[in-house]
């Protein structure tokens, strides 16, 4: 039996962190693929083919509430940058605090 998710329902965005108001009333939080990248370009085995990073300022995107939810449950900002329903559910976390260092 495939395990059911919780949804989104609502998504916020600032300086590259994502808060998730997901169906089932929990908020949690998780990185942009962007800023995701460049906290793993600093690490030496994490950071092969993402380096390119380090020329673009980390504080660069700020969408404020301008992500939209697809039908499936999905995510997307930029028209492109895209979020499936597991990612945002399994890369998430409870609390801000749980989004420092790398992963």
């Amino acid at each position: 039996m495939a395990e059911t998710l919780p949804r989104a329902v609502k998504v916020w965005m600032g300086a590259n962190i994502l808060q998730i108001k997901f169906d089932n009333g929990q908020t949690r939080f998780m990185r942009t693929h962007f800023i995701d990248n460049y906290v793993s370009s600093w690490s030496p085995s994490k950071g092969k083919g993402k380096r390119v990073n380090f020329f673009v300022a980390p504080t660069w995107e700020w969408l404020g509430s301008n992500a939209r939810i697809e039908s499936d449950g999905s995510v997307t900002l930029f028209e492109k940058d895209t979020y499936t329903p597991e990612e945002l559910w399994n890369n998430s976390k409870p609390s801000i605090d749980h989004l420092s260092g790398i992963n």
